[in-house]
């Protein structure tokens, strides 16, 4: 009978160190990733300071996410959130195909620099236009739905005296994103992503203004 209970205990400490080893690996590979292909894709530092999510549910975390400012500006980061919710399919991450069933994102805020004709954001967004589909990694991702809310712009010019202002912005909402005919590349999905946070921003840049910045930033929707 102790031989049996010995067994059994072994079995159970096995079952928890892997549980362990699947959790920690999770989380170390969603945040390098979200890291290293962030930073190659915006051209500028990309910075997470913890990932948790459950390797059951495929629920959790991800906190402090930044992406720096491009180098000649002076705001330290383009974009940061606090913390930001994500549901995907745990085994996927293993995968070719990243599942991810729903990331909600509140309360970000969003920083435009404004230095006359260029801009932060803009500068950022062209660089991750210029990234080809399968240039960072192989990785195919889907997200069933994304959302953004309550965000906030915080303008910063020189143009016309040095200021600022801020003004809340838009709320976002995508749905399949990497589906369709086939299967779509990471970048191509982060690309979507950026292109519609980087328009609200704009939008709200835009409103608040004065008239050289509103000329500089509507040439941009045009």
């Amino acid at each position: 009978m102790k031989i049996l209970y010995i067994i059994a205990g072994s079995i159970i400490a096995i079952f928890v160190i892997l549980l362990l080893v699947v959790m920690i690996s999770i989380n170390s590979i969603v945040k390098s990733g979200i890291e290293e292909t962030g930073t190659e894709m915006t051209g500028t530092a990309v910075t997470v300071e913890s990932v948790s999510i459950s390797p059951f549910s495929g629920k959790g975390t991800i906190t402090g996410f930044r992406v720096a400012n491009p180098d000649n500006y002076q705001q330290a980061y383009a974009f940061q959130v606090d913390e930001f919710s994500i549901e995907l399919k745990p085994l996927s991450i293993f995968s070719s195909e990243v599942m991810v069933q729903e990331v909600i994102v509140t309360s970000p805020q969003i920083y435009v620099e404004q230095k006359l004709p260029e801009n932060n954001i803009n500068t950022i967004l062209q660089h991750v236009r210029s990234i080809s589909a399968g240039e960072t990694t192989d990785k195919m991702l889907v997200i069933d739905y994304f959302s953004m809310t309550d965000g906030s712009v915080d303008l910063y010019t020189e143009v016309g005296g040095e200021r600022s202002e801020r003004v809340e912005i838009s709320s976002i909402e995508l749905h399949d994103l990497g589906r369709g005919e086939g299967q779509q590349a990471l970048e191509e999905v982060i690309k979507k992503i950026a292109e519609d946070i980087a328009e609200e921003a704009l939008r709200g840049a835009l409103q608040s203004g004065g008239e050289q910045i509103r000329n500089a930033i509507r040439d941009l929707f045009d």
